[in-house]
């Protein structure tokens, strides 16, 4: 049985000016602050007026409570429908910042994006050991760096320590 809608407080959405709702609106869809404060007809820097207006109460109670109106009124979200509600936010995606977030989530949603997984070894060892190691053993702790290895011979480098 679904929840029922049981609001017993006033909806703010209704005590906006048509910029703030239209900027409301426009969050709830997903886009960011500046994005909605353009969909809004904001004017002007619209990080600024975005930041401004997501920073107004009557802005903020109204996105709180349609986001808990909505919540109510979902019974069982699938993740074939958070597919097709990707899939109409790159239809709808106004830049290429906008396509590269919806088609990344839905790269998680799919699991493309699997971790990579590193094993370290750590070992601490004395300076009797690391005498003891062969050169080869040697050469892959420091990371095959060294390139005076040539056909398994070495040569010497200068000790800068020692110069007169």
């Amino acid at each position: 049985m679904a929840a029922e809608l049981t609001l017993t407080e006033r909806n703010p959405y209704t005590e906006l000016t048509i910029q703030q709702k239209r900027f409301v609106e426009a969050r709830l869809q997903g886009l960011n602050k500046s994005a909605a404060a353009r969909a809004a007809g904001s004017v002007g820097d619209a990080y600024r007026n975005g930041t401004q207006m997501e920073r107004s109460p009557r802005v903020r109670a109204a996105i709180r409570y349609l986001i808990k109106e909505s919540t109510l009124n979902v019974k069982e979200l699938t993740k074939s429908d958070v597919l097709t509600g990707m899939m109409d936010a790159v239809e709808a995606a106004a830049t290429a910042g906008e396509l590269v977030m919806a088609w990344r989530e839905i790269g998680k949603l799919l699991g493309a994006y699997e971790p990579e997984r590193k094993i370290l070894e750590i070992h601490d060892y004395s300076q009797d050991e690391l005498k003891q190691l062969p050169d080869k053993d040697l050469l892959h702790m420091a990371g095959n760096k060294l390139n005076d290895a040539v056909d398994g011979e070495f040569y010497e480098l200068e000790d800068e320590s020692r110069q007169e």
